[in-house]
């Protein structure tokens, strides 16, 4: 039997993502796709899923900032790495929903979303919920979570 992730549950990945400064959330984004990887058997690790988006993002700052033979709008290349974090996203949407396909449950997210401002940070929201949901049901045990279960566009699967 492949291993399990860890169930997270999205009060949870909210507040230690608070406390840190969105730390955590970076930590949550690189385990996330770990565990999902060792559990399918395939898929991207977390170190190919955020280095090029830490780098991608960061480097052209630190360059154009330091670096005086470095052009302004060098700085436009951190879109490079906004792009790769929407790839990322999107696969990791489609995996969450294949796992729920898998178990014979409907898919709970519309990956489509992803690219509608406002929608996008629902659809985030859910992969967490769900994905925590995922794991718990896997191991036989029930997740509640306060802030998403009484919101039925954050918890609902009907």
């Amino acid at each position: 039997m492949p291993p399990l992730g860890k169930p997270r549950p999205l009060w949870k990945v909210i507040l230690f993502s608070a406390l840190t400064g969105a730390l955590y959330y970076g930590y949550y984004k690189w385990i996330i796709q770990d565990e999902l990887r060792a559990y399918n058997g395939k898929g991207w690790s977390g170190a190919l899923s955020l280095s090029p988006f830490v780098i991608g993002v960061a480097l052209p700052q630190a360059l154009a900032t330091f670096d005086p033979d470095v052009p302004d709008w060098f700085r436009w290349f951190s879109i490079l790495g906004i792009v790769w974090i929407y790839i990322v996203q999107f696969r990791l949407y489609r995996d969450v929903n294949e796992l729920y396909d898998r178990s014979n449950q409907k898919k709970p997210l519309v990956v489509w979303w992803l690219f509608i401002p406002g929608l996008n940070l629902i659809v985030g929201l859910r992969q967490i919920h769900f994905l925590a949901q995922y794991w718990a049901q896997q191991q036989g045990e029930t997740v509640k979570d306060p802030i998403a279960d009484p919101i039925p566009f954050l918890s609902g699967n009907a």
